[in-house]
């Protein structure tokens, strides 16, 4: 699992739009079933007062479309199933990455949860600024509520059979994200010595709200409040594909690990890791 995570701090360092995008990790292994950390993005809105709402026809400001996201309170729950791994060692990855393209606000932030954990992201140093560019009176829906980590980021993989083959798959691993709300989908994946399978999702934002003071990019995934129309309820998850996968023999030990990048180029096939269980080889190919 550590090295996944750290692909994903990796990733989140050298890029704007990662850290706030969404992000989905499964691991499996031997005797354990698979288990899904759902780091996606979220409706903001949390203890506030349902806003006026937008007039029919009214042009939606970008504030109000900005997500809240939980990326890294996912990857803490996450990391307390892995004895061998911590989030300090695996997110001062980011901090380096972001440093070596001349990102140092953005460093200053991954270095910040390296040091706390989750934490970073309810302390004023960072929620100031996403408030700045988000808060009800920037035309936004974020409050300070929003910034509490979520508890409910732990699932168990849905099961799929398909001629004999399990394959353990993010119950939400065929969804469609808003439109407009991700640029591309991009995957990590890995086995460990011990036959750990693990793989993890995260999402480019692409064109979103910039958090200047952060060199970081929030996501315009969030579904504004319009006047004559349900509220989306505050805290609700928003749809965004995983295209993760490990596939299991009928004895129900992981096999072999898949992933896909989306949207996909021409004749792009996924990348797969096959592991045999008597030999322990792994095999890559796409």
């Amino acid at each position: 699992m550590a090295a996944v995570v750290a692909g994903f701090f990796v990733a989140a360092g050298l890029h704007a739009d990662v850290l706030l995008g969404p992000m989905t990790l499964l691991i499996a292994g031997v005797g354990s079933g698979g288990r899904v950390f759902d780091g996606r993005l979220r409706q903001p809105g949390l203890g506030a007062k349902r806003p006026r709402g937008l007039l029919e026809g009214t042009a939606v400001p970008p504030a109000a479309r900005v997500a809240l996201p939980t990326s890294v309170p996912a990857l803490s729950v996450a990391l307390a199933y892995d004895r061998g791994a911590t989030l300090t060692a695996l997110a001062r990855h980011g901090s380096e990455a972001a440093r070596g393209v001349q990102a140092e606000d953005r460093a200053r932030v991954l270095e910040r949860i390296a040091e706390v954990g989750s934490a970073a992201l309810t302390e004023t140093a960072f929620t100031r600024p996403m408030l700045h560019v988000a808060s009800p009176s920037e035309g936004g829906l974020l409050s300070p509520a929003d910034f509490t980590a979520a508890s409910d980021v732990s699932v168990a993989a849905e099961e799929r059979s398909i001629d004999g083959v399990i394959s353990l798959e993010p119950p939400w691993a065929d969804a469609e994200s808003p439109p407009g709300a991700i640029a591309l989908t991009e995957s990590v994946c890995a086995i460990d010595a011990q036959g750990a399978f693990a793989a993890l999702s995260y999402s480019r934002i692409g064109q979103g709200l910039r958090v200047d003071a952060l060199e970081l990019v929030a996501s315009l995934a969030a579904t504004p409040v319009e006047r004559g129309r349900t509220r989306v309820r505050p805290g609700e998850r928003i749809p965004t594909g995983a295209p993760l996968a490990v596939l299991c023999d009928a004895t129900g030990a992981p096999r072999e690990v898949r992933v896909s990048q989306r949207p996909a180029k021409p004749d792009a096939k996924p990348l797969r890791i096959t592991r045999d269980g008597s030999s322990r080889w792994l095999n890559a190919t796409r």
